[in-house]
C-alpha cells in the first residue's frame, strides 16, 4: 500500500520550503529569501506538486511549521496551509519548526536554536528515538542566550540561527560543534509528519491549526 500523498510546508524562517512525497519519492524545493515567502510561496507549491506529477486534487494531508519564528512568516505558512486544506476537506499536522530544525541534521542528540530578535532565542533540546526522529526533552522556551539552561551531560550538536550569534556564551565540553545556516525544512516536515501518520495520529481540522509563536504576538518591526 503506497504512503498518503502529503503536502508540507515551513516558512518559520528566511527560508521558504516545500515538499512533497510524489510517486517517484520526495520532491522538495528551498529558497532562503528574507520578506518575500508571501510572493514565493503558492508558486513554489505549484511548481513542486508538478515536478512530482500531481495536482492538489491527489494530496490527501497537509503538514506546516508552525514555528516558532518570524511572527509575520509562521502566519503566511498557516494561513496557506489552512486555506489549501479547507479547500480541500483535508487533515492538516502541525509540526514545529524547531523540531524540523533539530530533524534536518543528524545526530543523535540536538541544540536547536533560532533568533528570537529583541536580545532572546527559540531554544530546545532534541534526543532522537529509535526511528531517528527528534523527541522534545522539556519545553520549548523562549528567553535571553544567558539564561538558556544546556545539558551538561551526553554529547550534542548545536544548529540554528542563534548559534553563529551566541555559540562563544554556550560552549561546553559536551558540545561537539554548531552548524551555521541551516534552517527548519519542509522535508522535515513531512519526514515528521509522516511518521505519526504511520503511528495512527489522524491530524486536526484545518480550523483547530494555529502559530506556536511561544511568546506574545508583536508586529514585525517591534521584534527588532
Amino acid at each position: 500500500m503506497s504512503n498518503p500523498v502529503l503536502l508540507a510546508m515551513d516558512t518559520a524562517t528566511e527560508a521558504c520550503s516545500v515538499a512533497i512525497n510524489g510517486p517517484a519519492g520526495l520532491v522538495e524545493e528551498c529558497q532562503v529569501l528574507a520578506n518575500a515567502h508571501s510572493q514565493i510561496l503558492l508558486p513554489m507549491i505549484t511548481r513542486v506538486l508538478q515536478r512530482a506529477g500531481l495536482q492538489l486534487a491527489d494530496v490527501q494531508a497537509i503538514a506546516c511549521g508552525v514555528g516558532p519564528g518570524g511572527f509575520t512568516g509562521v502566519r503566511i505558512g498557516v494561513s496557506t496551509a489552512q486555506a489549501l486544506a479547507i479547500a480541500r476537506g483535508l487533515p492538516v499536522y502541525p509540526v514545529s519548526s524547531l523540531q524540523a530544525l533539530a530533524a534536518g541534521i543528524a545526530q543523535p542528540r540536538v541544540l536547536a536554536a533560532l533568533d528570537a530578535r529583541k536580545g532572546e532565542v527559540y531554544a530546545a533540546e532534541y534526543v532522537q528515538d529509535a526511528d531517528g526522529l527528534p523527541v522534545l526533552q522539556g519545553a520549548e522556551r523562549v528567553c535571553p542566550p544567558a539564561a538558556v539552561s544546556w545539558p551538561s551531560e551526553g554529547l550534542y550538536w548545536g544548529v540554528g540561527s542563534a548559534w553563529p550569534l551566541y555559540h562563544s556564551c554556550w560552549q561546553q565540553e559536551n558540545m561537539l560543534g554548531w552548524t551555521q545556516d541551516h534552517y527548519p525544512q519542509a522535508a522535515a516536515v513531512l519526514r515528521l509528519a509522516s511518521a505519526r501518520q504511520a503511528r495512527g495520529d489522524a491530524g486536526c481540522a484545518a480550523a483547530q491549526l494555529e502559530p506556536h509563536y511561544i511568546r506574545p504576538f508583536l508586529p514585525e518591526d517591534q521584534q527588532k
